[in-house]
């Protein structure tokens, strides 16, 4: 029987298993923050500030989230329209933020990187795809209209648009 791998341009490499320039290559020993927001890597992976406790090194490493912000380049992007928005903008933004904080006792790389407005719409730019899935879902919950999701695999981007006349 026949077996076949992915292979890489050099014999007997495996290709990564990801394929995303964010995140982390190797590990470090301990615990490191990162040098802007101060959330820890530690066995692979990001806590938040608050799980961090004592211990830890100074920072050596940049999260993918704060990397994500300085490079302006977001995994998800959140475009709100419609008229119902203009009269329940207040509500709608405290639901974002809401989804933004949730997120953040999780997972400390789900951010906001930039809100607009543009043309009677709101674009909400985040540093995860999951959060900007959340924060649609979230507003479709409560407010209902349509709520459509376009996945970019090839740039690692997902395009969230919401509207409700």
């Amino acid at each position: 029987m026949a077996t076949t791998t992915k292979r890489t341009g050099e014999k007997g490499k495996r290709t990564t298993r990801s394929t995303n320039p964010y995140q982390v290559q190797g590990s470090t020993k301990g615990a490191t923050a990162c040098i802007a927001c101060g959330a820890i890597y530690r066995n692979k992976r990001w806590y938040p500030v608050e799980e961090a406790g004592t211990g830890k090194e100074p920072g050596t490493l940049t999260c993918p989230a704060c990397r994500r912000i300085s490079d302006k380049n977001p995994a998800g992007i959140v475009t709100l329209s419609g008229a119902y928005l203009a009269a329940h903008e207040t509500e709608i933004n405290n639901l974002i933020r809401h989804a933004e904080a949730t997120t953040l006792t999780q997972n400390p790389l789900g951010r906001i990187m930039a809100t607009s407005s543009e043309k009677g719409a709101i674009v909400i730019s985040t540093t995860e795809s999951k959060l900007a899935q959340k924060i649609g879902r979230d507003i479709f919950k409560a407010h209902g209209g349509d709520l459509h999701y376009r996945w970019s695999y090839d740039q690692d981007l997902v395009r969230v648009n919401w509207s409700r006349e």
